[in-house]
């Protein structure tokens, strides 16, 4: 790995050289909303009937270098809005202004997010554009989230990690992926979500409870995973991604290809694939044994026109083999409490390996989605969305209970011993299968003059097959139905959306205990209704007002109730709580913006109050000894709680090379039941940077430097003697990013390098899973060349 990461270096030094010679002339502007004037990040320009284009930045800048031709085509994209071409003359500079129009407006030119937004107009959303995808790309899914304002990580040693928003992760989250609600053992807080890093091209983070259109499990938000629009041109075009990580020296490449109106069918077709592989990663003090990955993935897009019908279909396998730090497994509660005391494991060492050894996990996540969208003109438009989803999950045990051969002879007896040892280390300890089919159709159609109106029903279907020794999830059954309308208007100046659900779940379980020889039948059914309302208000082009209140419910997960052995990813031994309740909330989010030529900043508060929140927490005086080692034991329980808190975002373009920038999250969580702080709330925390970017330089075209400091402070709020370890203190972490684009011939090259933990800064998230025995990882310098073609 550190030569892959050798021939990146020199791959950008060679093509900073090659492009030195090449005339530059020069198309650049700015992209922008038709209606609101915003700046359009992430949108495309591209030269027609070339490979050549670029992605809008900061500011809806966009630049186009070495362009080739007295009179050029460029056509501006984006999701959510009407592409448009446009005619650039002129000399050797040009510059021009585009304006895209929202792909649905109401008649007095307010945008109304359509099915491209994972939330309603009125709701706040944090649109991750593909030019911040793409400086991201390679790392884990969630690590893409971690500069939106409210999003933290919840870790699972370097691999794993998910993302937390306004203090709710898991099953309080809706994931989007093509269209279909991501559904895997998303229960686990070391189960990330099985999505491609190099998959998206755009993620929308939505606030606010969006259960309305996405079912009972989205009191927390919803994010969209979209992407690349299929190609309508008839025109073939792909790109190239290399990354290089030093901390756990992995490479990761990925690549797509795309072609519109193949052979003149009008189909368009994209092939994508990805790899991934990492060793042991780095923490300041010592590796960690074991941790590291690999990854295989691809996907295949579909996209088929015919009248008054459109087709869209998508096909994933996404397939990862993670290694789980060993020194998490300890072998007997003495030692156990060594290791918390210590803050490390009882050995470490720096060797680095990229075996992958026990424990560790092996996923594989299929996902089938088919979109058929039917356009009834004045009747309006039915879309149907069938989803097909299978998630094979095994965990591989670091400990087996003692093995005896079988036999008279001693010899005999131990080769049977031997022979019996290795199929058990072979064998998953436990092995989950779940099978998820999924249908949703809605009918979206204007009413009158300044009213759109969306109604539509959806079902699910879920088997889980549990395999192995380990008794964690159960066998189960779960069916789901809803039906929902919501709908969107103008009073005056004000954006109006309200929707009402009702969702019935049932779930049959057949739970065994640990050496029980039959199943023991539970039937459980919840139902109950989600209704909010919102609305936005833009008095003026530099204010805008938002306010959403609704309330909202999830039914109690399998895991939660019937948990009962050793989730060996987290390295805990979980019991569940087979009375838990449905969990109801009422929420409220209000934020906002105020926007000059020069300067934003966007302000947004929210509280949200739960009748039996259920959480997991430690029986610190109780640790569970099994033949496997000893572990913390936690507990499910519930209890009412108010979770609340303060995002603050803002920006100030000092000229336009140097921008300064600055992010800062507060969340309070209380268990009302106990009047006591709320278990693993994350810390109050900052970001504060400067974002330089220039013209020309350093034989780049746009370079840019990025400079930032992350502070995270000590997490104050906790009880005494409740958790195995008190908070780890506070830390501040510099990261630093530079890049730019080198052309070559009519290819735009993009290039970065970044470091994370410039200092190498010792230090322990609070929301670590590791962290009762181990620092979090330190420096790591990444390198991405993206090559279009």
């Amino acid at each position: 790995m550190r030569t892959i990461l050798v021939v990146a270096l020199a791959c950008m030094s060679a093509l900073t050289l090659m492009q030195a010679g090449v005339a530059d002339i020069h198309i650049h502007g700015i992209v922008r909303d038709s209606v609101t004037r915003a700046p359009l990040i992430g949108a495309t320009v591209r030269v027609a009937n070339t490979s050549q284009g670029t992605v809008v930045g900061r500011g809806g800048v966009f630049h186009l270098h070495d362009v080739v031709g007295d009179t050029v085509r460029v056509v501006v994209s984006m999701i959510g809005y009407a592409s448009k071409a446009i005619i650039v003359t002129g000399g050797v500079d040009r510059r021009v202004e585009v304006l895209l129009a929202p792909a649905a407006i109401l008649s007095k030119a307010v945008m109304v997010e359509g099915e491209t937004n994972a939330g309603m107009p009125a709701q706040h959303v944090e649109v991750l554009s593909q030019a911040h995808v793409d400086e991201h790309r390679g790392q884990t899914f969630a690590d893409v989230l971690r500069t939106v304002p409210g999003v933290t990580i919840i870790q699972t040693g370097p691999s794993i990690s998910k993302p937390m928003y306004h203090g709710m992760t898991g099953l309080r989250l809706v994931t989007l992926n093509a269209g279909v609600v991501q559904e895997g053992q998303q229960w686990g807080a070391e189960h990330a979500p099985e999505i491609d890093p190099f998959a998206p091209a755009r993620i929308q983070v939505v606030a606010g409870p969006s259960a309305v259109m996405y079912g009972p499990n989205a009191i927390g938000g919803v994010i969209s995973v979209e992407p690349r629009p299929l190609p309508t041109g008839n025109e073939a075009h792909g790109e190239v991604n290399i990354n290089t990580f030093t901390n756990n020296w992995q490479g990761a490449l990925g690549a797509w290809l795309e072609a519109g109106d193949v052979l003149g069918s009008g189909l368009a077709v994209r092939v994508q694939g990805s790899t991934r592989r990492a060793g042991d990663a780095a923490t300041p003090a010592f590796r960690l044994t074991n941790s590291g990955f690999s990854e295989l993935n691809g996907a295949v897009d579909l996209g088929l026109t015919i009248g008054d019908v459109e087709v869209v279909a998508r096909a994933s396998l996404f397939g990862t083999t993670l290694g789980i730090f060993s020194g998490s497994h300890v072998g007997n509660s003495t030692n156990l409490q060594r290791v918390i005391e210590r803050g490390r494991p009882l050995s470490v060492t720096d060797a680095f390996s990229y075996d992958i050894g026990r424990p560790r996990q092996e996923i594989e996540h299929r996902l089938l989605s088919i979109q058929t969208t039917l356009n009834l003109h004045d009747a309006g438009t039915v879309k149907v969305v069938y989803g097909w989803q299978r998630n094979d999950r095994s965990e591989f045990d670091a400990h087996n209970s003692r093995i005896v051969g079988r036999g008279d002879d001693p010899v005999e007896r131990a080769r049977d011993s031997v022979a019996r040892l290795n199929r058990a280390l072979a064998t998953p300890a436990m092995q989950l299968l779940l099978d998820t089919y999924s249908a949703d159709a809605r009918w979206t159609v204007d009413v009158g003059h300044d009213v759109r109106l969306t109604t539509g029903v959806a079902g699910q279907h879920q088997k889980n097959t549990r395999f192995g020794s380990v008794f964690l999830v159960p066998d189960y059954v779960a069916n789901g139905l809803g039906g929902f309308a919501f709908a969107q208007m103008m009073v005056g100046d004000v954006a109006l959306a309200a929707g009402v659900r009702y969702d019935v779940r049932t779930l049959q379980a057949d739970v065994r205990a640990r050496f029980a020889t039959e199943s023991v039948r539970h039937d459980r059914t919840f139902a109950s209704g989600t209704a909010s309302i919102g609305a936005a208000w833009e008095p003026s082009e530099h204010w805008l007002v938002r306010a959403n209140v609704g309330t909202g419910w999830r039914p109690p997960h399998v895991n939660e109730l019937f948990s009962n052995d050793v989730h060996h990813g987290t390295a805990v031994f979980e019991y569940g709580d087979s009375l838990l309740q449905s969990e109801r909330s009422v929420g409220l989010d209000a934020s906002v913006r105020y926007r000059q030529s020069d300067v934003e900043i966007y302000v947004t508060g929210y509280v949200n109050s739960f009748d039996g929140y259920i959480l997991s927490v430690p029986d610190r005086n109780n640790p569970t000894v099994t033949v496997r080692g000893a572990f913390p034991t936690f507990r499910f329980t519930q209890t009412p709680a108010t979770i609340a808190g303060a995002d603050v975002r803002a920006s100030w373009a000092l000229s336009n090379a140097l921008n300064l920038y600055g992010v800062t999250s507060i969340v309070r969580g209380t268990d009302v039941g106990r009047n006591q702080p709320l278990f693993m709330m994350p810390a109050d925390r900052v970001r504060l940077g400067t974002h330089l970017h220039f013209h020309d330089a350093v034989g780049l075209h746009d370079p840019f430097l990025d400079v930032s400091v992350v502070a995270v402070d000590r997490q104050h709020r906790f009880e005494a003697n409740f958790d195995y370890a008190d908070p780890p203190p506070g830390y501040a972490l510099v990261d630093v990013s530079v890049g730019g684009i080198a052309s070559i011939g009519n290819h735009d090259v993009r290039v970065s390098a970044s470091v994370s933990n410039l200092f190498d800064t010792r230090y322990r998230d609070y929301l670590s899973r590791f962290r009762y025995m181990a620092y979090d990882v330190g420096r790591n310098i990444t390198v991405r060349i993206t090559v279009p073609f």
